[in-house]
């Protein structure tokens, strides 16, 4: 019997970063909901990513993002922000809206610091909100989708913000899917 879905964890991750290619830029921000499958949140945690030393100009699009130099002085390095995603990923599924692309950035950065980041069966919010619709009548970006299923208080782009909206958005999609247990989520996963 597989274990009902309100027991499961997953972590919902959304990333800051410098652009948008994993090989040429950076990570920022990165933002991290633990929440069951009935939706309720377990924890929070956001840290910007503290780096020995920024390039000048190398902050990408500030006027999107609003992240300065000095917030990120406070951050912790990228080795210390994926251990704890790490940790987290030991009992939960990763969730992400875009998951490619947090994905993207997540294991490049692993990859230059040689951490050693596993991340199983990934589930996408984007991917399953376009696969409820398949007459393509809806906007799927994050934004809409949250006014859609009634979330009106939606931040921009924040990492903490985004990966909140996504976890209160996350048991409505899947509950739209009839998703109801462990077993079915390798149908929805990343492959």
């Amino acid at each position: 019997m597989s274990e009902s879905l309100a027991n499961l964890r997953f972590a919902v991750v959304d990333t800051e970063t410098t652009g948008l290619s994993p090989t040429t830029c950076s990570m920022l921000q990165l933002g991290i909901v633990i929440v069951r499958g009935d939706g309720t949140i377990e924890s929070q945690f956001s840290t910007y990513v503290k780096r020995r030393f920024w390039k000048p100009g190398r902050l990408g699009a500030h006027h999107i993002h609003g992240i300065t130099r000095w917030k990120l002085r406070k951050g912790i390095s990228i080795h210390e922000a994926l251990d704890r995603l790490s940790a987290e990923l030991k009992t939960a599924t990763f969730v992400a809206h875009n998951a490619k692309f947090d994905l993207g950035f997540l294991r490049a950065e692993a990859q230059r610091c040689g951490h050693p980041l596993v991340v199983e069966q990934p589930i996408c919010t984007l991917t399953l909100s376009r696969s409820l619709d398949p007459n393509k009548a809806h906007p799927h970006n994050l934004r809409q989708l949250a006014i859609r299923y009634g979330i009106t208080d939606v931040p921009n782009h924040d990492a903490l913000a985004d990966a909140i909206v996504t976890a209160r958005l996350l048991p409505m999609l899947l509950a739209k899917a009839n998703i109801t247990d462990a077993s079915q989520l390798a149908s929805i996963a990343l492959k």
